[in-house]
């Protein structure tokens, strides 16, 4: 006669882990925009592919401890797929958040180099404007933008002629638009823009 010995209800840790090193993952992937085309998609693509693998062996031992009588330990489990699957039906949350951070990282990182750009600019007595392009997928790219009078983040019927005129020589006057991604603060934004 043998006894079955049932495993300890201990929670799992590492579907936690998992979920902080994707998140970060997908900080560093939208830090990394001036990596040329399609690396950025690739590892886009990558961090999302050991996600959703993760998340499925996740389901799969949470269903194996819920038949073992594990309440807790299979409730750690599901974690991991129930975060990817929120993620996958409600990508901002997740994807936002990380792609804020991931801008903020970036400008961080080249900050020194942007108001090196800004003083370089000749003086024309008017409002400076810069926009250095961080790169981007396909026909959406992000690019950061200074714009001394913050007239960007302003509703377009509210933004001067002068301000037209100076975006007019820039990417923000793209056919399909632009959108502000990130405040950052200083007059600098992180933008999208749809060329």
């Amino acid at each position: 006669m043998t006894i079955a010995i049932s495993a300890p209800d201990r929670p799992a840790l590492w579907p936690l882990l998992a979920m902080a090193s994707v998140f970060a993952g997908l900080v560093l992937v939208d830090a990394a925009l001036e990596w040329e085309p399609p690396f950025d998609a690739l590892a886009l693509l990558l961090v999302l592919a050991l996600w959703c693998a993760a998340a499925m062996a996740a389901a799969s031992l949470a269903v194996q401890a819920g038949r073992q009588g594990q309440p807790r330990r299979a409730a750690s489990l599901a974690l991991l797929p129930l975060a990817f699957l929120v993620t996958v039906a409600q990508p901002k949350l997740v994807m936002g958040g990380a792609q804020t951070l991931g801008d903020r990282l970036h400008f961080m990182i080249e900050y020194q180099e942007y108001l090196a750009l800004i003083r370089a600019m000749p003086d024309t007595g008017e409002p400076k404007l810069l926009t250095v392009d961080w790169g981007g997928f396909l026909t959406a790219s992000t690019s950061l933008v200074y714009d001394e009078s913050d007239e960007m983040a302003l509703p377009p019927e509210r933004r001067s002629t002068a301000w037209r005129a100076r975006a007019q020589q820039t990417i923000l006057s793209c056919a399909y638009g632009y959108w502000v991604r990130t405040t950052l603060g200083g007059h600098f934004y992180a933008v999208g823009v749809g060329c």
